[in-house]
């Protein structure tokens, strides 16, 4: 970028603005020069040779103006043009920094339909979500639903990982504190929930099943999270940490751990914890843990790149082998992943309309369940 700035070549138009004042006082003094010669020249022909020394006079200085005139006038224009160029240059080197944002407003279009919402106008393009509007502009348009504002970018579509149908989504959000965890029915072991109840409850964007569960209370299901509960911050009951369960962060970032109290990991910032069998699918970039489970189910796996960007994974068939879920997501550089509770229980809420096809036995196929993971807009304490 270039180093001047549009405040320097004011002093260009303030010189433009002196050399035109002296241009047009030269040219007055000219004019009045030009009429005495003229005048001196009439007289002349009674006054004598006097007059005609005084007229020569006149007339030599009538040229030298003439030629001031001249010079000065070139002197302007060239100012002038200088002054454009560089303003021209000031313009090209504000384009080059704010090309990434009229990129992002005229490469894409604003669109409200019943599956899609992107509003790009406020988008700061140095946000996470910025950067994922012009890095994923092409998914942006094939996706079969997309939420798109100023704090969130999600999209999900219909792939195929191995010849099994499944739905993904891919959700970048701008601060940790838009992704959460939630019991059923706000508080937790207050019985359960369907999804779509709950998407409405917490006003999501995107919201899924959550952990194993006691059909009873909707207290999580234990057997793998070594009795650890942690529930919005609180240590609900404390264990040990032994790998199998997921922990979200306050940053956002998803985990396990290993020999931790739920104490110690409030400590460090965990705000939810989520128990589930068979849970690791990537662990710090291997997928060997996927490798384990070889029964085929019908599945919700989160995979996480870097705090702030996840890809979701809903299988739409129950034979599907979690272990190419695993390799899937990680060529989408997910370095963490992890299967939440599974079967009858997977669900996919999107601005609370169901777009998978659960095979629950209530409302809309959900089968009520005991938490929830999600997504929202405004940022939550």
């Amino acid at each position: 970028m270039n180093e001047y700035k549009i405040s320097d070549y004011g002093i260009f138009s303030d010189a433009v603005s002196t050399t035109s004042k002296v241009n047009e006082s030269l040219t007055n003094n000219q004019t009045t020069i030009t009429d005495c010669g003229t005048n001196l020249n009439n007289e002349s022909v009674f006054m004598g040779p006097i007059c005609d020394e005084a007229v020569n006079a006149f007339s030599e200085v009538s040229v030298k103006l003439n030629e001031l005139t001249e010079n000065f006038s070139t002197i302007s224009t060239f100012i002038n043009e200088t002054a454009e160029s560089y303003k021209a240059g000031d313009d090209a080197a504000t384009k080059e920094v704010t090309g990434d944002k009229e990129k992002l407003n005229t490469s894409l279009s604003n669109e409200s339909t019943a599956n899609k919402s992107i509003d790009l106008n406020n988008i700061d393009k140095n946000s996470k979500v910025g950067k994922a509007v012009s890095k994923y502009s092409d998914e942006l348009k094939n996706a079969d639903y997309a939420t798109v504002n100023d704090s969130i970018y999600t999209t999900t579509t219909t792939t195929t990982i191995n010849g099994k149908e499944v739905e993904v989504t891919h959700v970048v959000i701008n601060n940790g504190s838009q992704i959460n965890g939630a019991p059923a029915n706000g508080s937790y072991g207050s019985g359960l929930e369907n999804a779509k109840s709950a998407s409405k409850r917490l006003n999501s964007k995107v919201l899924i099943n959550g952990s194993h569960f006691d059909y009873g209370t909707g207290k999580e299901d234990l057997k793998g999270a070594n009795n650890i509960v942690i529930v919005n911050g609180e240590v609900k009951q404390n264990g040990t940490s032994g790998g199998n369960e997921l922990l979200l962060n306050k940053d956002g970032r998803i985990y396990n751990a290993y020999g931790k109290t739920a104490d110690q990991l409030v400590n460090e910032g965990v705000k939810y914890s989520f128990s589930c069998h068979s849970t690791q699918v990537i662990e710090n970039g291997d997928t060997s843990p996927s490798y384990r489970e070889t029964r085929a189910y019908k599945r919700n796996v989160i995979g996480m790149t870097q705090p702030g960007e996840y890809y979701i994974v809903t299988d739409k068939t129950e034979n599907n082998n979690l272990s190419d879920t695993a390799e899937y997501l990680k060529s989408k550089g997910c370095t963490n992943a992890y299967s939440l509770d599974q079967g009858g229980s997977v669900s996919l809420v999107r601005n609370n309309d169901v777009i998978n096809n659960p095979s629950g036995n209530g409302e809309d196929g959900l089968r009520s369940v005991g938490d929830f993971l999600y997504f929202s807009e405004q940022r939550t304490n």
